[in-house]
């Protein structure tokens, strides 16, 4: 790599110290330059694990993002349009994490923000730039007359997150910030939701929060704007669909259970010839392969087959790192733009729109 790209990363909370700024570190492509956080505090000891000097610490994104030595900017906290926005307008390229914006006008100015300045935007769906994902998708293209596809995910507690990884936190913000953020959150929400579907909101931020990785997977597997032939809630959170991708017909499970450390996401392809399930492992598992599961018959005889695939141990994570490393350097459009995300937004949007009220 001939270049090495400095970068301000706004939010150093779990994701960015487990998965986003370890992996920053260890890449010759780029530098941690700049953090900004919230919590002085928090920002302060991951500076110091990283060797940031304190003067490129900040709590105000603005002051952040005059430094001029930043090339990207890493937007890792919960509300993500404002950072987003900010950081297209300072001509930064910019690495957001999911979900791109909580309803379609966010989504959309972040687009504009990112084309008015001829910006990269790329949006943080690691599993699209999985190894195994890949594997899945040329066996799924290579299958005649899909019968069903079957997209399930039920995730669970994150508890014992901080029994496996340090993470270095410090309570030096006031309640209140959390609260108003949480307000200003669902307020966003809301506005894609509208008031006669308030009932829904543990739904929608459900759906925002965990099925977008799910559905940008149907949509690069299957095709954008599926017709959505059924859509329930149950017990709050849960969902299930039936989706139409033109012939392809998927039955879409979602929810959370969060009593039980689990995770449980997988996808199911069956055709007359084959069928393939693509399994997913709990997320924060650093180079755990996903496993692809074939199902078929043995060539020239009746008999039944069944392989399983570990197709690699790179991680996903740092993939997408070396995605959005080459969209910047060589001028390319990230697989998961922001145009493309939008339609992760708009399918949420129509999911819960089509639950009876």
């Amino acid at each position: 790599m001939n270049k090495t790209i400095k970068v301000g990363v706004v939010g150093c909370g779990q994701v960015a110290q487990i998965m986003h700024l370890p992996y920053l570190h260890d890449s010759e492509g780029f530098k941690i330059h700049a953090l900004c956080d919230i919590s002085r505090g928090t920002a302060t000891r991951v500076a110091d694990k990283y060797n940031v000097p304190h003067e490129s610490v900040y709590t105000n994104l603005d002051e952040m993002l005059l430094d001029q030595e930043i090339e990207a900017v890493v937007v890792c906290c919960k509300d993500h349009c404002e950072p987003v926005v900010k950081a297209a307008n300072a001509k930064k390229h910019i690495f957001t994490e999911k979900p791109f914006g909580f309803n379609v006008n966010e989504a959309n100015r972040m687009i504009r923000a990112a084309e008015d300045n001829n910006v990269k935007l790329m949006v943080g769906y690691m599993k699209r730039y999985d190894t195994g994902y890949e594997y899945f998708l040329n066996q799924v293209k290579s299958m005649e007359s899909i019968s069903l596809v079957r997209m399930h995910n039920f995730g669970g507690s994150f508890s014992y997150t901080r029994e496996i990884y340090d993470v270095l936190l410090e309570a030096d913000v006031s309640p209140d910030f959390f609260k108003e953020s949480k307000e200003q959150i669902k307020r966003s929400m809301m506005e894609e939701l509208g008031a006669d579907r308030q009932h829904l909101f543990e739904a929608y931020n459900l759906l925002m929060g965990v099925a977008c990785h799910d559905t940008v997977l149907l949509r690069h597997a299957f095709g954008n704007n599926p017709e959505v032939m059924y859509a329930g809630v149950h017990q709050g959170g849960f969902m299930t669909a039936v989706l139409q991708f033109g012939d392809v017909r998927c039955v879409f499970e979602s929810g959370l259970l969060m009593r039980r450390p689990i995770w449980d996401e997988n996808i199911q392809v069956y055709a007359p010839d084959k069928s393939v399930t693509l399994k997913f492992p709990w997320p924060y598992l650093k180079n755990a392969p996903s496993a692809v599961s074939i199902s078929d018959t043995v060539e020239s005889t009746n008999m039944p087959r069944e392989s399983e695939i570990a197709t690699s141990f790179h991680e996903a994570y740092r993939n997408e790192w070396m995605h959005f490393y080459d969209c910047i350097v060589n001028d390319r459009e990230p697989l998961t733009s922001g145009r493309d995300a939008l339609q992760d937004i708009l399918l949420i949007s129509k999911l819960i729109k089509s639950v009876s009220v």
